[in-house]
């Protein structure tokens, strides 16, 4: 039975305002509780809001591209209004998305991977994963993903999903780097430790639409691949 406290309780709200070091405000930060799958982005004069939270403490993460990002431990009441939370600026990385088209959309790449894996879309591999796991190969990371296979590819493993979805043991996923894809290759071609992250979605039906366009059809699925950006 439940108590009248339980049935009065009121999930948590965060509402807050993210700035530069300047303390001008910035829009369009990534503002997310990664464990909740909660993840909202700053309007036009840097407020955010972010409902519906359980009450306790939260792991926020604040990024933008441009910004050093920063991870927030705050307790998450009934209303907490407002918290104030500041971006330090990247002025080498600021002044090479200005001048480089192909960097700016890596960078920007990198961003939106944290975005998917804040909203829960996907499963997801960090930097840290692999440091934590001290992963030997890509595929090390995949040992205890349900859904796939490993078989024998060159020099190291190939992964394979298995999900009814595609039908086959041996559906052989399409590998994307860097926005790319990548025709042939087996995921341990790559080093660990030049991964900033890893993402797989093991259907068609699952797959961010920028990662079916140019001719995918394949119904294996989807791996994509960030390399570890310079100075991290």
């Amino acid at each position: 039975m439940s108590s009248a406290g339980s049935l009065t309780a009121q999930p948590g709200v965060l509402r807050g305002v993210v700035t530069d070091s300047s303390g001008d405000p910035i829009a369009d930060v990534a503002v997310s509780i990664v464990a909740l799958h909660q993840a909202t982005r700053t309007n036009e004069v840097g407020r955010f809001t972010l409902a519906r939270l359980p009450l306790g403490e939260a792991e926020i993460s604040v990024r933008r591209l441009g910004y050093e990002p920063r991870m927030v431990k705050i307790t998450i009441a009934t209303d907490v209004d407002s918290i104030k939370l500041k971006l330090t600026e990247l002025p080498e990385v600021l002044s090479a998305i200005a001048t480089s088209a192909p960097e700016q959309h890596r960078r920007q790449g990198v961003e939106d991977f944290y975005w998917r894996r804040a909203r829960g879309i996907g499963t997801f591999f960090t930097k840290e994963d692999i440091l934590a796991r001290r992963a030997s190969a890509p595929s090390d990371l995949l040992r205890s993903t349900p859904g796939l296979r490993f078989v024998r590819a060159g020099g190291g493993k190939g992964v394979r999903f298995t999900s009814p979805g595609n039908g086959r043991r041996d559906c052989m996923p399409t590998i994307w780097v860097d926005g790319q894809r990548a025709p042939g290759m087996e995921l341990d071609d790559l080093s660990p430790s030049d991964i900033e992250g890893l993402e797989l979605y093991q259907s068609l039906a699952s797959t961010p639409a920028q990662f079916y366009h140019g001719g995918n059809s394949t119904p294996c699925g989807t791996i994509v691949v960030w390399s570890r950006l310079p100075g991290t």
